[in-house]
């Protein structure tokens, strides 16, 4: 068998977890028995260190009777016991040592008064002191394990035999079983791996087996067309509303506007401007869904070139440096280094313009805002930090969804849709944009995209370095 093809390494990686799964089997199975065994063992002797010292306590003055006592009761050598009974340094009785016992540290333990649970060797002693008519007695109670570890010894044997066997039969099924199944398997993995939105006709291919496999291909396939049909209905109508909508707003503006420029008494005043400040919210609502529809269709659909990310940021930080400059905010000059991207640099420079509003809208008189602009081997990085209000931790997911907003406590008038738009324009040029914030500490939102053309990069480096 080729050791290189998927059959072969989903065989050995069949194998290798069943391996990991039957060694973790093995491990659980060991500890859990030897853990009950212990904390049965233990249970055991608190319990007849007790009922040791209810049956001994009446024969403590006569040492014939209470060994007597002992060994009807507890056969302490038959059962693999120990037993003393002390008052300090006087030994009231002691049975024989068990096999496997450290003697000699079993020997020392005469020497201390402590109550306690101690282990000697695979002897487990429990000791426990007694008042009695003013004098203090101390009772060991002891088992040892002995018996158990050849128990244990005995599974484990049993298990180490088994699971090669279980493992070799599981490899030899899954092997012919994989055989026949993997072939389609792997063609309609290859076949979704490919569908996208910017190329949504592709489809799974049928093996014609008539199979389980061709039937869930078959139901793949509907619910691929089903999708596409919904994603196609909901962006074109996204598209059409956005378009129909605006001829009749700006109509309702200009009116607006034109009665405002009137003689009309203060109370129906006050209400206009209302009423023209909600008409250009959904002015602005309207021109993000239409930027919005056009950008899930960018790819393909318009011209994309080299451009220097950082060229464009510089740029537009530039422009909006006068609402900065208003709110009393330090918008900190672009830091970084050239990095050429590929794309639609209008779109592009949407997704800046955004992450800079915000970071306006969202800062305090007196806060910061900086942007730097970085490249790796593969990708570039924008980073904009600011000491605004901050996000917290659960909605760092949700301000990238349509219409979402944090709180109106927070003083939020958009149309909730830039973030969404940034997202969306990112992801058509194979980028991504995330965000770390803590609410009162600030926000960093990090866009990377991939690099463009290296010949453009070399050539703004040659020119950068001319100037």
């Amino acid at each position: 068998m080729n050791g290189r093809s998927p059959l072969f390494r989903l065989i050995a990686l069949y194998c290798a977890l069943l391996l990991l799964l039957g060694a973790a089997f093995a491990y659980f199975t060991m500890h859990s028995f030897a853990h009950y065994v212990r904390e049965t063992t233990l249970r055991g002797v608190r319990a007849r260190s007790i009922e040791i010292w209810h049956t001994a306590r009446t024969s403590l003055t006569d040492g014939a009777s209470l060994a007597n006592l002992m060994e009807l009761r507890f056969a302490p050598e038959a059962q693999y016991r120990y037993i003393r009974i002390a008052q300090g340094k006087s030994v009231f009785y002691e049975s024989g040592i068990p096999p496997g016992t450290n003697l000699k540290q079993l020997r020392a333990l005469g020497a201390t008064v402590n109550s306690g649970e101690l282990q000697f060797g695979s002897l487990v002693v429990v000791r426990r002191n007694f008042g009695a008519r003013g004098r203090t007695i101390t009772i060991d109670s002891g088992q040892s394990e002995e018996f158990a570890g050849g128990v244990e010894h005995d599974l484990l044997r049993s298990i180490l035999f088994g699971l090669p066997v279980l493992l070799v039969l599981a490899a030899l099924g899954g092997y012919v079983l994989m055989r026949r199944s993997l072939k389609p398997v792997e063609m309609m993995i290859d076949a979704a791996e490919a569908i996208t939105f910017n190329d949504p006709g592709n489809r799974l291919p049928l093996a014609g087996t008539g199979d389980r496999i061709e039937i869930l291909a078959l139901a793949l396939n509907r619910m691929l067309d089903r999708l596409d049909n919904a994603y196609q209905y909901a962006n074109r109508f996204s598209a059409d509303a956005a378009h129909e909508l605006r001829t009749p707003l700006a109509i309702i503006r200009g009116e607006l506007e034109f009665i405002a420029g009137q003689e009309i008494p203060e109370s129906l005043r006050e209400a206009l401007r209302n009423t023209l400040s909600e008409v250009a919210r959904l002015t602005e609502l309207v021109e993000h869904l239409s930027l919005l529809s056009g950008a899930q269709i960018l790819w393909g659909k318009h011209a994309h070139t080299n451009f220097d990310l950082f060229e464009l940021a510089a740029e537009t930080m530039e422009q909006m440096r006068l609402l900065a400059d208003e709110k009393g905010l330090i918008l900190e000059p672009i830091s970084g280094s050239t990095a050429v991207v590929n794309g639609d640099r209008n779109r592009l420079k949407q997704v800046v313009v955004n992450l800079l509003d915000n970071a306006i809208k969202y800062t305090d008189p007196g806060g910061r805002i900086v942007v730097q602009v970085t490249a790796d081997a593969h990708r570039a990085r924008l980073i904009l930090s600011d000491t605004g209000i901050g996000i917290a931790a659960e909605h760092h997911e949700d301000i990238f969804r349509r219409f979402f907003r944090v709180s109106t406590n927070r003083g939020e008038t958009g149309s909730g849709l830039g973030l969404a738009i940034a997202r969306s324009i990112c992801s058509v040029h194979g980028g991504t944009i995330a965000v770390e914030s803590d609410p009162r500490r600030g926000s960093t939102f990090r866009v990377e995209l991939p690099l463009g053309s290296p010949q453009y990069a070399r050539a703004r480096k040659r020119k950068n370095t001319l100037v």
